[in-house]
């Protein structure tokens, strides 16, 4: 009798129901009042652009903006060949401008073409209000947990979404929550093969800090990993204050890493946007 108690009390550790998982994180966050009080919300802070062949760093400034239903993600950096990043989910459709002579950066290539991650409301995390799981609408795709496993020296739980549609074979998208506290550490996308294409992935800036992006970019897989740390209490929510992307692309050349380290400096509760904020017809 014992062995059976032993073995459905270690089944239980090892298996929790998404929703339950969900749930937890909720709370993690904050209280609900609270939560639904904080839809009109504003990141600011500073980024960093980092490549690593050469070893280069461009610093820069971030704003990241929701409204609970449109997103707004826009950094801006002193290079000439990367002036700046926009990303935006506007009115449920994915908004990513080119950046410079008709081209996107490799962030912005890669989420155009892989607009599934942002059209089902998962990259950001809890840095935008658009959170999937703030919501209590949890259609548009398929959640599964695949167990209980360790990131670096934490316990997580780790649940695999598909989105509406499905994924091309090999691809994935995980998320991992704390096991003890709920907050959401990480969430990978890999994508075997470009859905869409990356015909506006071009080169920019052959041989300067941009790098030969349309090299690298000619490959067939890629791996986005978010990040999110040093979670503090801001404007009466729990929040991460550290993100970061991490964007592998796998070329000819072998892989390319690019990264953007982004530290929140605050939290700002908006009483009301601006007419057209979430467009960027204002942004130059």
């Amino acid at each position: 009798m014992s062995f059976v108690v032993l073995c459905a009390t270690t089944l239980a550790q090892d298996k929790m129901a998404p929703e339950e998982i969900f749930a937890k994180h909720v709370a993690s966050i904050g209280k609900k009042d609270m939560i639904a009080e904080s839809k009109n919300l504003m990141a600011i802070g500073g980024c960093e652009f980092v490549t690593h062949r050469p070893e280069q760093k461009v610093p820069g400034r971030a704003v990241l903006a929701s409204n609970g239903t449109d997103l707004a993600f826009f950094t801006k950096f002193g290079s000439v060949d990367y002036p700046m990043e926009r990303i935006g989910v506007f009115n449920d459709k994915v908004n990513i401008p080119p950046i410079k002579l008709g081209n996107r950066s490799p962030l912005g290539g890669f989420l155009n073409s892989y607009d599934k991650t942002l059209a089902s409301r998962i990259f950001g995390g809890s840095v935008f209000s658009t959170w999937r799981f703030l919501s209590p609408d949890r259609s548009g795709g398929k959640f599964e947990t695949e167990g209980k496993k360790k990131l670096d020296d934490r316990d997580v739980w780790v649940v695999n979404f598909t989105p509406k549609g499905g994924l091309t074979g090999g691809s994935y998208i995980k998320l991992y929550f704390d096991a003890g506290n709920f907050h959401h550490l990480r969430t990978v996308y890999r994508q075997k093969q470009p859905e869409n294409g990356f015909a506006n992935t071009t080169a920019m800036g052959r041989g300067n800090s941009a790098g030969n992006w349309d090299a690298d970019m000619a490959n067939n897989g890629f791996t986005l990993t978010e990040d999110f740390s040093d979670f503090r209490t801001d404007k009466g929510l729990i929040l991460p204050h550290k993100y970061s992307i991490i964007l592998l692309s796998d070329g000819a050349n072998g892989t390319t890493e690019r990264d953007w380290n982004l530290t929140i400096e605050e939290y700002r509760l908006i009483k009301d946007f601006p007419t057209d904020f979430f467009s960027f017809k204002n942004v130059a």
